[in-house]
């Protein structure tokens, strides 16, 4: 299981000195994105410049590429554009797929890269258990803005709820990560952490971040403390001098399923479960 970012931030592919401080953030992987920030007269242009970036150099951080969407020439673009570009696999944890909705699509992508299909749609979220457990799906994404739209919903919790629960099953039953939507409203830093603390709550594995002081916020929330750490190492520790079965550790129980939830809190801060004996 490799250590899969919790702050992915959102960096327009057009903007190169964007690029270089997003990764001089607390971000630890940069979306960058070919679709919704770039106007639709510079897609062309975007392409290039992104292929003359990795011409020249190699993103330092891991990072995806939100490509536009696949029913579309500028979709096809980006395919086109990918094939050809230098470096472009160095550090590239997977390209991110908007409004995907079907294998026939997923089936279009070089099996060379690893794919995050962005859940817009109704129909995306009634397929997502074809979705997810296809062939080079690494990951999930909740794309509230588009998805609310679809629905005729808004982007609060409760309206996206059904749909946040349903990514996050088919997440956890196919092994995949899960990416939150992006909290849109830049000012209300409270209001972010609370829904950080909710995604985390129900399952995700990590929420896209749209601004540098969004990072933070979101690291904080989804970061196990120090406390939990010590907690899950000791419980490892425990677990695996005993019998196996259930145990009790310091008054709580113990079994097969707590024992894989506290390996996944390690593995969030980088750390071996298996170092833990």
């Amino acid at each position: 299981m490799i250590k899969f970012p919790i702050t992915p931030l959102f960096v327009p592919a057009n903007k190169p000195d964007w690029i270089e401080k997003g990764e001089d953030t607390n971000a630890d992987a940069l979306i960058l994105d070919l679709e919704d920030s770039i106007p639709e007269n510079e897609k062309k242009e975007a392409r290039e410049g992104l292929l003359e970036y990795f011409s020249n150099q190699k993103p330092k951080n891991p990072y995806l590429i939100r490509i536009n969407p696949l029913d579309g020439s500028q979709g096809q673009e980006d395919l086109l554009f990918l094939k050809k570009a230098k470096n472009v696999s160095d550090n590239l944890l997977a390209l991110v797929i908007p409004k995907l909705e079907n294998l026939e699509e997923l089936s279009s992508i070089p099996k060379s890269f690893k794919v995050i299909p962005l859940i817009e749609t109704p129909l995306a979220v009634k397929n997502l258990d074809v979705l997810a457990s296809s062939p080079g799906v690494l990951g999930l994404a909740l794309g509230g803005a588009d998805l609310s739209t679809n629905l005729g919903s808004d982007m609060s919790w409760d309206g996206l709820l059904y749909s946040r629960s349903r990514l996050v099953l088919h997440a956890s039953i196919n092994g995949l990560y899960s990416i939150d939507s992006p909290f849109v409203e830049l000012d209300l830093s409270e209001q972010l952490e609370e829904e950080c603390k909710r995604s985390k709550s129900l399952g995700f594995t990590s929420k896209a971040a749209v601004h540098p002081d969004q990072v933070d916020i979101i690291k904080k929330s989804f970061l196990p403390s120090d406390e939990e750490i010590n907690e899950a190492k000791k419980i490892l520790k425990s677990y695996s001098n005993s019998k196996g079965g259930a145990i009790a550790v310091d008054g709580k129980m113990v079994d097969g399923p707590i024992v894989q939830s506290m390996k996944k809190k390690l593995l969030l801060v980088g750390l071996d479960p298996g170092k833990y004996k």
